[in-house]
Parts: structure tokens; sequence; C-alpha cells
């Protein structure tokens, strides 16, 4: 058994794996193990793994199931106490996992704690610290993106959701059970659980002297807005609410789709998707609504 499972899900990076992996040897914490989910990569990834990091649980897909499928294997491979899952283009500071598993063992009402999340290529700028859903229409709303990194050292910051990184007590897991992979197999699916785990009583954080640097294209913004994107950016999120909201917070999130459908056919246009980006924006609305389990991307 060891303390920590460091789960990776990765598609088609070999690169900035290569990288997150070398990050993770300067781990001032070392009772971890490391499990990478390859989601049926093609550019060497196996290869790389098995020459350079023997030493790594690797699981490959037969064919591409997107992310949710691969954190769930990682999940029910995992020995750990905490689960400690990372984005395969990031960079991990060298005490960030040392100081995650000292804030969680301190508090036993904590069921997630996440780094702060800043920028690969602007290392002093917050790109994400968690996220709040509105009152009303649930919108997601990120916390303290653009803030200069080191100034919430110091902060503990309560959210209800997360993305890119976090480390959840394992136990808590188990109690809430595995995200509805088919249902929900990208954008929001590790939500979806970090929620789960909320709703049953605990705490999720963002801890503020943890960091990791995301590789992201800060110029992208919405051109990363393809049409499997924008299908999941609306199917995604009404799972989301159907499942796991109360009745009346569910009630007004389904009168602000017409909102959200706005939204989505705004954006798929401003991303130069024309027709094509409008179809994923209207087969996620219906998909979502019906809670049809198959996708039309993948």
């Amino acid at each position: 058994m060891v303390k920590v499972s460091v789960a990776i899900p990765t598609y088609n990076r070999k690169e900035k794996l290569r990288r997150l992996l070398n990050s993770l040897k300067e781990s001032t914490f070392k009772d971890f193990e490391i499990i990478v989910v390859d989601d049926a990569s093609t550019d060497g990834t196996e290869e790389m793994i098995k020459n350079e990091f023997p030493y790594v649980k690797y699981i490959k897909h037969g064919k591409p199931t997107l992310v949710a499928k691969s954190r769930n294997d990682a999940i029910e491979t995992s020995e750990g106490d905490f689960i400690f899952f990372v984005d395969d283009d990031n960079v991990v500071e060298p005490d960030t996992i040392e100081k995650l598993v000292k804030f969680i063992e301190t508090d036993e009402n904590v069921g997630t704690v996440a780094p702060v999340t800043c920028y690969y290529s602007l290392p002093d700028k917050v790109m994400y610290a968690g996220a709040v859903f509105s009152r009303f229409m649930r919108r997601t709303i990120s916390l303290y993106s653009g803030f200069p990194c080191k100034s919430l050292e110091g902060k503990v910051i309560e959210v209800d959701v997360f993305a890119n990184s976090y480390m959840f007590r394992k136990e808590a897991i188990m109690k809430s059970g595995l995200i509805p992979w088919k249902r929900i197999p990208w954008n929001g699916e590790d939500g979806y659980l970090q929620y789960k785990i909320k709703k049953l009583g605990y705490k999720n954080v963002t801890l503020g002297s943890a960091r990791v640097y995301h590789d992201v294209d800060i110029k992208e913004g919405i051109r990363r807005y393809n049409e499997m994107r924008l299908y999941y950016a609306i199917k995604s999120k009404i799972v989301f609410h159907r499942d796991l909201d109360p009745l009346t917070k569910k009630a007004t999130f389904f009168l602000s789709l017409p909102i959200y459908f706005t939204y989505w056919i705004y954006i798929a246009n401003k991303a130069g998707r024309g027709l094509r980006g409008v179809k994923a924006v209207i087969h996620g609305l219906v998909d979502g609504f019906f809670n049809v389990e198959k996708n039309r991307y993948t």
C-alpha cells in the first residue's frame, strides 16, 4: 500500500506527459505510485512509458472512450489512501503533493483538495482556483482567474468543483461511487464526482499554497471550441445538474436552458464552426435533455 496514487489520464501528448513525469521525480513527497491511463494514443506514448518510466502502472484502452473512463480505471487500479489526479499537460511543483497530503490528513471533513492552477507560460498568473455554481442559473463561476498566483498563499478556498488537478480522499469516492462515464464522458466528468462527494457532507477546498502549471495557449480563447467541445459543453452540463441538483435548483437550471442554448450558438458562430457547430450544440441540448447515453462525438 502507498499513501498517494498519482493518476494521469493521457491521449497523444507524449512530450508533455514526459515533462510531467519528470517533474514528479522532483517531488518532496515520496510515498506514491503513478498510474497512467492512455486513451488509445497513437504517438508512441506506450513505448516512451515502458522505456523511460518502467515503474509506472500503465493502462491502455483499445479505442478512445474519453477521459471519464480513464479516471474510473485509475481509481479502480489505485492503492493509495488519496488519489491525486493531474492532467498530462501540467508541471507539478516539488512540494505540491506534500502540501495537499498534509492538509487533507488534518481535516477528515475534506473530501477533495486541489492546488491552484497557474499558467505554464505565465507562472505567476492564476488560471483557475476552483469554481462555484450560481444560485439560479447554476452557471460555473471560476475563482481568482487572472490573480497573481502567490496572492493566494495561505488561503483555503471552499468551492463546488475543480478541474485539471485535485486530490481525492479515496474513502469518499468509495462512498459516492464512480463517474457514470457513458453519460458524462468528458467536460465536467471530474466535477461530477467532486460534487457527489460534496453532497455527502465533505468539503471541497483549494489550497492556495500548492500549485501546478498548466500548459495551454492563453490566446486560443473560443477558437478551441470545435464540434466535440460544443456538444459536451451543453450535454454534460445538463446531465450534471439533472443528476445532482435538488429539485428547486434543478428547476431554475432547466428554466435557464434557452439562455445556455443561445450562448453556445453564439460561441459556435464566433469560433467559426458554422452549421456544423450549430448542429453540435443542438445535438448536445437534445441528448442532454432526453438523457441519452449514447454520445455522438468521441
